[in-house]
């Protein structure tokens, strides 16, 4: 099985947020998958780098309000994170799972998500968005 990781950010946000939520999305990728992080790698002179991600991990840009389908969508996909709303609005982590369990999922609206499975099924998702710009 080839394994894909996708993330898909709101593709009007501001750049500072596509970058912060693109990256909170990737650490908790790398904490539910952390094989997909390469091993640590010296230069020439023996300063070792940390390892970076060993799949290529395309950053799509779609619609505001195609984020709550492409979530919906990939329910039978292995990995499906969200960078909902509340995390953005939230003052702390204990803020944003008050707010979080407040609500049933469907009531919370994602900025941004991550899917990851087997290629076609990710690629039959979100295959046809366009990369982010």
């Amino acid at each position: 099985m080839s394994f894909k990781p996708a993330i898909i950010l709101d593709e009007t946000l501001p750049t500072g947020l596509k970058a912060n939520f693109s990256a909170v999305l990737a650490m908790s990728l790398g904490k539910l998958r952390p094989d997909l992080v390469g091993a640590d790698t010296p230069t020439e002179d023996g300063i070792a780098l940390a390892g970076i991600t060993t799949v290529a991990m395309p950053v799509l840009g779609a619609p505001a309000q195609d984020l709550p389908l492409l979530f919906a969508k990939a329910v039978d996909l292995p990995i499906r994170l969200a960078y909902m709303r509340a995390a953005f609005v939230a003052r702390d982590y204990a803020d944003y799972t008050v707010r979080i369990t407040a609500e049933p999922l469907d009531a919370h609206i994602p900025q941004a998500v991550l899917l990851a499975g087997p290629r076609k099924a990710v690629d039959r998702i979100c295959g046809s968005l366009p990369l982010l710009r």
